[in-house]
């Protein structure tokens, strides 16, 4: 960063903090809404009358609409300004959830999730560039540790909240619990936050967004039903093949034109490339373990949301007191030492978590994600921002759309991947569970009659009891083989995060040095 942008982001920097608590508000929502509308599909289902089928278009469409929004960003922030965007996006946000939680049916519901989601798609990515443009880089990791509590804090809390709510409360208020606090943030942001413009007026890239959002979102809503149908089914196939078509011909489009939606020559930065390497791997960890781990909790302990929800929160709050100490070690070690060590402490606990059993207590497990919570709020923004801070100042906005565009993406894959094999084990463990109980022997024969007893003495016929004890059998195969199956997907994860910390040991030890920019500051 040259002298200039240095001296104006310092000044920017001063009387900050009621600036990232806008920041953070609004980010916190957006994220929040991603997650917290899950526990609350059944009760909608039954208010508005619909199938299972019906109903995900509530989820996916806010998430495809986000994902395909946010290559636009670096544009709109650069064209328009970042406060101007953040602040449009954040009054969309707030109306549409308004009208989320007056929604009379399914389909209206839908409606109004894709305009929460225009707002909520686009906050991410602009905040991030506005914290790039508001700290020098001696103070950035703190700041980015900070913004990395909503990240990270947000998604583990979602359940929790939406259970009690939809528990205790009214379902409705997951949505219009937005609003109050949307426009006190509006307010807030209006008055705090500084503007920040480039002066380079560049051209809109049509097509450009064109072939990036219709790729995107074609691309996730196929990777998104991997899980449910697998990779050969012909409305998977048909999807992520138009996606990919699109795609590439985005990237042959980006590459010829003179204004490109998204800068892909950033990827040349070795330093910027080698931390969305290491983040999408981080990511596809993550969300496989949120989507993951309530399968267990809920399926197999016979846990409700709430209680669910409630053994997820500590490693939420671990993670939230992570994210500021790591971006204080950050402005002080760099990001290597910091990504190693977290890198091994979450290898570390998902080889604990591959220990998964019926007889593993409430405790091992809170204990368990709340160490992976510690090592991944320790390496997750010095990752990040060790990259950022080797792109120049004037193409941060299309380096933080570029960066979230790839960890959409990554954690839509990790989910779908992660899922597909955890079925795939599960019924290998199934068929090899199966087989062992087939095998006549006298330890087999000796357990169905035990069992078979134990019916009889509640009441059943002998051939009554036969059945119950051949379909409690049977039960439990499926309960064993499910575990084991978790096990194996968290084994896998495990691995996945020694392979990041391999790339990790090449990240900066030292702090980056940022880049040059001609970025300014209005309004002050």
């Amino acid at each position: 960063m040259n002298d200039q942008a240095t001296d104006q982001a310092k000044a920017s920097s001063k009387g900050s903090g009621l600036a990232m608590l806008a920041i953070i508000l609004g980010v916190f929502m957006a994220i929040l809404d991603t997650s917290i509308v899950n526990v609350a599909i059944p009760k909608m289902m039954n208010v508005f009358g619909v199938s299972q089928s019906q109903i995900e278009w509530v989820v996916t469409a806010y998430s495809l609409v986000s994902g395909a929004l946010v290559p636009a960003t670096g544009y709109l922030g650069d064209r328009f300004g970042y406060k101007r965007m953040y602040v449009i996006s954040l009054i969309i946000f707030t109306i549409g959830s308004g009208l989320c939680g007056i929604a009379w049916s399914n389909e209206s519901m839908i409606v109004f999730r894709i305009v929460q989601a225009v707002g909520g798609g686009a906050m991410m990515p602009i905040s991030m560039s506005m914290i790039f443009r508001m700290f020098p880089v001696e103070k950035r990791g703190m700041a980015m540790g900070l913004f990395g509590i909503a990240i990270m804090f947000a998604p583990a809390t979602g359940p929790t909240l939406s259970g009690y709510i939809v528990e205790y409360l009214d379902w409705r208020l997951i949505f219009t619990i937005n609003v109050p606090i949307g426009i006190v943030d509006i307010f807030l942001s209006m008055a705090v936050l500084k503007e920040f413009k480039m002066e380079a007026k560049k051209r809109f890239d049509v097509w450009g967004f064109i072939t990036s959002s219709t790729g995107l979102a074609t691309l996730l809503y196929g990777i998104g039903k991997v899980s449910e149908k697998g990779w050969g089914d012909s409305e998977v196939v048909v999807f992520l093949t138009i996606g990919i078509v699109f795609l590439v011909t985005f990237v042959i489009l980006e590459l010829t034109v003179k204004d490109p939606m998204l800068d892909l020559s950033l990827l040349k930065n070795g330093m910027y490339t080698l931390s969305l390497l290491v983040s999408s791997l981080v990511t596809v960890i993550m969300m496989g373990m949120l989507f993951l781990l309530p399968i267990f909790l809920q399926n197999i302990s016979g846990l409700s949301a709430v209680e669910t929800g409630l053994i997820l929160l500590p490693q939420a709050i671990a993670s939230g007191i992570m994210m500021p100490i790591a971006g204080g070690l950050f402005d002080k070690f760099g990001a290597r030492p910091l990504a190693v060590i977290g890198l091994l402490i979450t290898a570390a606990a998902l080889f604990l978590t591959s220990n998964l059993s019926m007889e593993t207590s409430r405790a091992t497990i809170i204990f368990w994600l709340t160490l992976r919570a510690v090592g991944m709020g320790l390496m997750m923004m010095p990752v990040q921002t060790v990259g950022m801070n080797t792109v120049p100042m004037e193409k941060v906005g299309q380096g933080t759309a570029l960066s979230n565009t790839i960890r959409q993406v990554s954690g839509a894959f990790g989910i779908a991947w992660l899922s597909l094999l955890f079925g795939d084990r599960k019924d290998f463990h199934t068929a090899y569970l199966s087989d062992q109980l087939n095998m006549v022997s006298t330890t087999v024969i000796d357990q169905v009659t035990k069992i078979q007893n134990q019916f009889i003495a509640m009441g059943q016929s002998a051939a009554q009891a036969k059945i119950s004890a051949l379909n409690y059998i049977g039960g439990q195969v499926q309960i064993q083989s499910t575990i084991i199956a978790l096990d194996d997907v968290f084994y896998l994860t495990a691995g996945l995060s020694l392979l990041a910390v391999v790339f990790s040991l090449f990240l900066k030890g030292a702090k980056a040095k940022g880049g040059a920019g001609g970025v300014h500051m209005m309004g002050e």
